[in-house]
């Protein structure tokens, strides 16, 4: 088993974790409420356990080169409609995210002050990197929280390391 520590200043960030060989396939949200309360999709990753995201993800967002493509704008998070053009945006963000469980960073991490974000019943992570290393204050990940788009946290690559528990 790992934990995830902060590089910056080598703080645990998560509980003991198990490294599947793949990431598992995000779950379909049918809308409902979920047996927590919650109302966002279903987590990508069981609890204790993180995979690798070979997959671009979160800001930047960049418009797709195809102006008649027509889907998410990184796995499992809605189509984004290019603001500024025809079209819609596809994530450019780091690639090889470590994605854990929510649940599993409870305590660790704290909200980004420097990243406002409104959703319809979560946080969307579309505007960058929204959770700090509680101890340092280093941005360490994103949280993907909202009711349109899957439920996980994406580790910043190199601002995380997996160290044996």
């Amino acid at each position: 088993m790992d934990v995830l520590t902060c590089v910056t200043c080598g703080t645990r960030l998560t509980e003991p974790l198990d490294l599947p060989p793949e990431l598992p396939p995000r779950p379909a949200y049918d809308g409902r409420e979920n047996p927590d309360g919650s109302l966002h999709a279903p987590a990508t990753v069981p609890r204790g356990r993180y995979a690798v995201d070979p997959e671009a993800c979160g800001a930047p967002y960049v418009p797709h080169p195809d102006p008649e493509w027509v889907g998410a704008a990184h796995p499992g998070n809605g189509a984004m409609g290019d603001p500024d053009g025809q079209g819609f945006l596809m994530s450019a963000g780091p690639r090889d995210t470590l994605v854990v469980h929510p649940e599993d960073t409870r305590g660790w991490l704290s909200a980004n002050p420097a990243v406002r974000e409104i959703g319809c019943r979560g946080v969307p992570g579309r505007e960058g990197p929204n959770e700090v290393c509680a101890e340092c204050g280093a941005v360490v990940a994103t949280l993907f929280a909202e009711c349109s788009g899957p439920y996980e946290t994406h580790f910043l690559p190199d601002a995380v390391r997996a160290e044996s528990a």
